[in-house]
């Protein structure tokens, strides 16, 4: 219970505020300034100096920030989403947004600032503001302070567009949607947990050049059956078995290109690590020709067509579209195999642009190499991992990284698949929005960070389909008989999870996939607890491997 100071105290604020507002020039405020004033100081000469002192300087700090209440101007609680859906008119974002109290003052006033820091506002009335102006604010339509919900309706009209050939930027929806409005001083935090992008609007996005299609014809499979719109449990074009070369670092020409041979054996698809360029121990005018070379061998050997995946990233454009001319050069005829990967998070819109646009007819594969940082559960700021990928899929990379879904190394969690319906699917539901894709290509998901043969029935029994590029790298190249029979493992469990069959007994009947489970004998500890007994004395199995000895 307040005491009668303490409640002479909140009345004094709430008189000082009301009073602030007249001088702000609202109109709904039912009492004249002066006599506000008045009460206001009679109420607070009655308190001890102590407490005058606090209530003057939380007064003040309250004063302060209602002079920028803007909730009259930026917020418009009675808009329907419905309607804003359809109209299309509007780029739609949500947010979880927490206020930093006593600062701020409510929750609709500081998501009105919010809005306003976001497109047109200022910190003070301006004399330069005319009707234009304000029909292109941005404007909070619903809040819910319980759920520390917020969403913004931002006019597409706001948004810059090229003067080459006036299609949209990525970059200008992110300067607003999440630009100053992560450093306000009366916010806790603000993070994107959903955006919507009116399918008009959608289609001045690049998109992707190629999609997953392209890769499974060059792989020489069927891709008459794939819809991108209704979610089947297997597409003709299937499971693609990757790998990133490992170590990341510190492989000299003449040992990658072995390592790169090794896999092809066994697997489809081998990419750079997101770190992997021309580093001066392995320059890329050396390397690249030799992993030419092994990629010749490894088809002459195996009859099967594979693909390379090339890191591009640089600071400088034209380093990038002469690092992919380069590659596709030294591949000649088989630049079809190529991939051309970007390190789209810490490289930015502008580098996984210049690849599509330079190079579209290759297959653009984004690493999201250091989107942690913003797109963590753990961090209360930014944006999540499903708005990454929605950004990557405008953009146009034909496939991104989307973590392992709780199967493994990588924070992740289950519910993740709902980023790979998001980025294959035309139409797709995401936390608060259902996005039309409006027929723009699909993305593909690249399941990376962790994975291995053991742990990938359960993986796609939680997906419900196998349409990905599954990139193993300890996977592979940490199956004890090495890279090539890693890969093979991947796609024994792969078909074991097809045909739905138990892991055990197929393992019984296939010597790769059993020999993953001495490979990585503490997941199949995990996993498959009786799998020491049951594959006991097959395929060169002991039941002693990995055992942790007391």
């Amino acid at each position: 219970m307040f005491t009668d100071k303490q409640l002479r105290a909140v009345l004094f604020i709430g008189l000082l505020a009301i009073a602030r507002a007249h001088d702000m020039g609202f109109q709904n405020v039912a009492f004249s300034r002066g006599t506000l004033l008045r009460n206001g100081r009679k109420a607070v000469q009655s308190l001890d100096s102590g407490v005058q002192s606090n209530c003057v300087r939380i007064c003040g700090e309250r004063c302060v920030r209602m002079g920028l209440d803007q909730s009259n101007r930026y917020a418009k609680l009675d808009l329907d989403e419905e309607t804003l859906i359809k109209e299309q008119q509007h780029v739609l974002v949500a947010y979880k947004m927490r206020p930093k109290y006593p600062i701020a003052v409510d929750y609709v006033s500081t998501a009105a600032h919010f809005a306003a820091e976001s497109s047109t506002g200022t910190n003070v009335n301006v004399c330069t503001t005319d009707d234009h102006t304000m029909s292109v604010d941005a404007v909070v339509y619903e809040v819910d302070e319980d759920e520390e919900l917020m969403k913004i309706a931002y006019p597409v009209k706001l948004f810059d567009r090229n003067i080459t050939d006036g299609r949209a930027m990525v970059c200008s929806i992110l300067t607003l949607v999440i630009g100053n409005n992560q450093g306000m001083g009366d916010v806790e935090y603000g993070k994107i947990h959903d955006i919507f992008i009116p399918p008009n609007f959608l289609r001045l996005f690049d998109g992707p050049a190629v999609d997953i299609r392209h890769m499974w014809r060059v792989l020489g499979r069927e891709t008459d059956d794939y819809d991108p719109i209704v979610g089947k449990t297997e597409w003709n074009g299937g499971f693609v078995v990757g790998t990133i070369i490992k170590p990341k670092l510190g492989l000299r020409p003449k040992e990658f290109a072995e390592a790169a041979y090794q896999f092809w054996l066994g697997g489809d698809f081998l990419k750079n690590d997101e770190p992997q360029g021309n580093q001066t121990f392995c320059p890329m005018r050396t390397v690249i020709p030799m992993v030419v070379e092994a990629m010749k061998r490894a088809m002459a050997e195996t009859g099967r067509r594979v693909f390379f995946s090339a890191n591009i990233t640089a600071d400088d454009p034209d380093e990038m579209i002469a690092r992919g001319k380069y590659v596709l050069g030294q591949f000649d005829h088989l630049a079809e195999q190529v991939s051309l990967l970007v390190d789209g998070y810490v490289a930015g819109p502008t580098a996984v642009t210049t690849s599509r646009r330079n190079f579209p007819r290759q297959y653009l594969h984004y690493h999201r190499a250091g989107h942690g940082a913003v797109t963590s559960p753990q961090t209360q700021r930014g944006y999540t991992a499903l708005v990454l990928s929605k950004i990557s899929r405008m953009l146009g990379a034909s496939g991104i990284h989307v973590g392992t879904m709780g199967y493994g190394k990588m924070e992740s969690e289950k519910s993740d698949k709902d980023i790979v319906y998001m980025l294959e699917r035309d139409i797709a539901q995401g936390p608060y929005y259902k996005q039309d894709w409006a027929g723009m290509l699909p993305t593909t998901g690249i399941i990376s960070g962790g994975m291995n043969a053991v742990r990938m029935v359960g993986f796609f029994e939680n997906l419900t389909h196998a349409n990905v590029i599954m990139t193993c790298g300890g996977g592979s190249y940490g199956h004890v008989d090495g890279p090539a029979e890693g890969a093979t493992s991947c796609r024994q469990a792969w078909l074991c999870w097809k045909a739905g069959e138990d892991p055990i007994e197929y393992a019984k009947k296939h010597r790769q996939y059993a020999r993953a489970f001495i490979s990585f004998p503490g997941d199949a500890d995990k996993l498959f607890p009786n799998w020491r007994t049951e594959l006991k004395g097959l395929h060169d199995i002991t039941g002693e491997e990995g055992k942790v000895v007391a």
